[in-house]
């Protein structure tokens, strides 16, 4: 099959959205939240990527077969390539879990969580920029704590910009490391279990 550009006009008229685009359309809901303004510009671009998604907004894709008498023809709309987007951002998330997978040690790992007093909430919030500091600190203290007992550990980290209703704006760090750890001397992998505060060898 080949594919041609084709007009807005010509795309079909039966759409069913998504389940979250519904949320988002429902009663208004989408249009309130712009008109109430306090939303950042990447937050409006992503869900306005996300509602257009699969609709001809975003253009239309024609096929038809390579015999020009055959009658048969489809339409496909385009889709947004969003993370936000509950179909474009699960697939893209798939593939980037894939790929972690493959690169990650197979062994037992322990999750962690690192965060914040909420005297301090406000001042990532409005600085995003210092969440990267989040990071660094967190793997700053594993590797500080490993290394004073000569190991070497496996880390990588989430990051969680969000909390529950009752507490928004609730910046932590999530690393998860290796349960088995790496003596730098011996090369051989030391069983390591999480105990309240500190790494217990």
């Amino acid at each position: 099959m080949r594919s041609r550009p084709a007009d807005v006009a010509s795309a079909p008229p039966a759409y069913k959205p998504r389940p979250l685009k519904n949320l988002f359309t429902a009663n208004g809901c989408w249009a309130g939240l712009l008109e109430a303004g306090g939303l950042r510009q990447i937050e409006v671009e992503s869900i306005s990527k996300m509602l257009a998604c699969g609709t001809s907004i975003l253009g239309v894709k024609h096929y038809t077969c390579a015999n020009e008498h055959c009658p048969h023809v489809k339409y496909l709309c385009n889709t947004c390539h969003c993370r936000a987007c509950p179909s474009c951002g699960k697939k893209a998330t798939d593939q980037w879990i894939a790929v972690q997978n493959n690169r990650l040690p197979d062994c037992p790992w322990q999750h962690l969580v690192f965060t914040l007093p909420d005297t301090l909430w406000s001042l990532f919030f409005y600085n995003r920029w210092l969440l990267d500091a989040l990071f660094r600190l967190a793997a700053d203290n594993l590797i500080y704590t490993a290394k004073r007992r000569g190991l070497r550990v496996g880390i990588f980290g989430a990051l969680h910009t969000y909390g529950r209703l009752r507490i928004p704006r609730h910046p932590d760090t999530q690393p998860t490391n290796i349960r088995t750890p790496v003596p730098r001397s011996s090369g051989q992998a030391v069983g390591a279990q999480r105990r309240r505060f500190a790494l217990l060898v």
